[in-house]
């Protein structure tokens, strides 16, 4: 009884936080119950005929709703928020003329009221739960120009750290509603495309994304905003370093010198230093290239800009005898494929299986962490209990399986940890903790964070391998709840955080949706923030960009461990970790 109270709770505060074509909807589905039964007490019987007329209303007030409110461009979305309601309209048109023609008027009235009830909680809870959109912006109707100009105001209002990492929304419009407006005057989709991308990026937030629904021009806008190929890629050592990766041994580059592991001085006449400080990472698939902390950017800021340049581009490098070269090469395609597989390594998945374990040697084991879901079905009841005893066995199962095996110390992969629900990291955190954590929910009203004690996560301690040596290993694709899960396991003793790069940097929970012009572009933000115990923003950065989430060991990203990632396509950051807590634990045995 506690947890359905606690989920009606839940649900009327987030219902706040709703824009307002759904909750007109929802109190106008759930209201016309209480209009036909008011009428049915207080009209006489020959007075039918006004059950005729209230019959069609509902039906006529659906229409002019969604001729204001439909999604243009893609109509499943608008009848996937709005269908149930269209729905209960008919069941109430039904009852009404069930009753203007029989005697009948309770068994009607009882049987629509119920169908309508369930219509509308379906429809808060699709909403709620399902659709990931409490808050809806529809600019689908507006051309270019308008929808980004909305959609800016939009995130003035709505979007919850616009104070937290300052952004300046003046500086915004002056920007880039006249790129929008430009590319509506050119009718280019792709140009407004870049133009939204670009606008993502500036609030530096993984979860405040564009998507594109359209699988052309996703790829159009994505190609585009990659730029050129020139036949290799490039990237940043720790001691400054900028090597060329990747080379294509068929390319013009390759043929004139340049090779992997070649050592780049300059960039289309611009000293490669100079040349990477001025490059934005910015891409269209917001998993691929989201890098809210600076950090993270910095290191892939040389992949992205091997894609930057014209027809042809100048490149200046010490070849094998050390001696610095000039050479001109020519884009033969798209660098996208070049940059996505530049990129893997540095933020990719190495594992899918939640709860996949295995033993690397006589004493490590291993287990991944891919994202926080498990089952579809189960996940949503576990999320409203706060409680998932099935994630928390599979992993006691695979832990107790490893230890059987011999397993005194442990790695759990992270990396490109995709998100989920908060219920799941609990879990995971909980076996290696003896002390309580617990998170919020919290909305902000544009001056303070309001803490909501029923959406709240808590991580319950069990503590029964808070013994055990444990590396956790993350990347700048561990992600959202990933982000969580990091943070919680590395404030447990036993635990060490590692990787290359921190995490991804941003987990505030989603809510907000807005569809653009002709609803093939969309962009979501988060709507509701997670405050830690003390009341304090978890995870995402200010303006400073500075993750909170510190490393214990960096792994270093040297010369060996390009060629190990890149050459030999092989998994350093394992390799690493496993030889960091085996030589650790080794000499700790030793009493060395």
């Amino acid at each position: 009884m506690e947890n359905v109270v606690k989920f009606i709770l839940m649900i009327l505060e987030a219902v706040g936080e709703l824009d307002m074509p759904t909750k007109y909807m929802l109190v106008f589905t759930l209201a016309w119950f209480w209009v036909l039964v008011l009428f049915a007490i207080f009209s006489k019987s020959k007075k039918k005929i006004i059950f005729a007329i209230l019959a069609f209303i509902p039906l006529i007030n659906f229409g002019v709703f969604y001729l204001f409110n439909y999604s243009s461009g893609d109509q499943s979305i608008g009848f996937a928020r709005y269908g149930a309601h269209l729905a209960a309209a008919v069941i109430y048109m039904v009852a009404g003329l069930i009753i203007s023609k029989t005697k009948r008027k309770v068994l009607p009235l009882i049987i629509s009221g119920i169908l309508a009830s369930c219509l509308a909680f379906w429809a808060g809870f699709y909403v709620l739960v399902f659709g990931n959109a409490y808050h809806l912006g529809n600019f689908s109707h507006y051309g270019y120009e308008k929808s980004m100009a909305k959609l800016i105001d939009e995130l003035e209002k709505n979007y919850v750290l616009r104070d937290h990492k300052e952004i300046d929304f003046e500086y915004l419009r002056q920007i880039y509603i006249p790129m929008a407006a430009q590319a509506e005057k050119d009718n280019d989709e792709t140009a407004f495309g870049i133009a939204v991308a670009n606008l993502c990026y500036e609030f530096h937030d993984g979860h405040l994304s564009m998507r594109i629904t359209d699988e052309e021009l996703s790829t159009a806008v994505s190609e585009k905003m990659a730029g050129n190929d020139y036949g290799f890629s490039m990237i940043r050592t720790d001691n400054g370093k900028v090597i060329a990766i990747l080379t294509d041994v068929d390319s013009e580059a390759f043929q004139k010198g340049i090779h992997n592991g070649v050592e780049i001085t300059e960039w289309d006449g611009i000293p490669i230093g100079e040349a990477i400080s001025g490059v934005r990472c910015v891409q269209s698939n917001y998993r691929m290239c989201a890098y809210p902390i600076a950090q993270n950017e910095e290191m892939v800021k040389p992949i992205f800009l091997a894609g930057m340049g014209g027809d042809t581009i100048s490149v200046k490098f010490i070849d094998d005898d050390g001696v610095e070269n000039e050479i001109t090469v020519s884009s033969y395609w798209s660098y996208l494929e070049r940059l996505s597989n530049a990129v893997y390594p540095i933020s990719g998945k190495r594992c899918y299986e939640f709860g996949y374990a295995e033993m690397l040697d006589e004493h490590c084991g291993y287990l991944c962490i891919p994202r926080e879901e498990f089952d579809d079905v189960k996940d949503v009841s576990a999320s409203l209990n706060d409680d998932y005893p099935e994630v928390r066995e599979l992993l006691i199962s695979r832990i107790e399986g490893l230890k059987a095996q011999g397993m005194d110390r442990l790695i759990i992969d992270l990396r490109d940890n995709d998100g989920g629900l908060d219920v799941v990291y609990e879990e995971v955190v909980s076996l290696f903790t003896n002390e309580e954590m617990v998170a919020h929910g919290a909305y902000y009203d544009g001056e303070e964070y309001h803490i909501s004690n029923n959406w709240a996560w808590t991580i319950r301690p069990d503590g029964r391998y808070s013994d055990i040596p444990v590396v956790a290993l993350v990347n700048a694709g561990c992600a959202s709840s990933g982000d969580m899960l990091a943070y919680r396991l590395s404030c447990c003793p036993n635990v060490t955080l590692m990787g290359m790069t921190t995490t991804w940097g941003s987990a505030q929970s989603l809510g907000g949706e807005c569809l653009l012009s002709g609803s093939r572009i969309v962009v979501r933000y988060p709507l509701i923030a997670t405050m830690d115990y003390d009341g304090t923003l978890m995870i995402d950065a200010g303006k400073d960009r500075i993750s909170s989430i510190v490393l214990d060991e960096k792994i270093p990203l040297d010369e060996k461990a390009v060629h190990v990632l890149y050459d030999m396509n092989a998994d350093y950051d394992l390799a690493y970790a496993r030889h960091y807590i085996n030589t650790r634990e080794d000499q700790t045995s030793d009493g060395t």
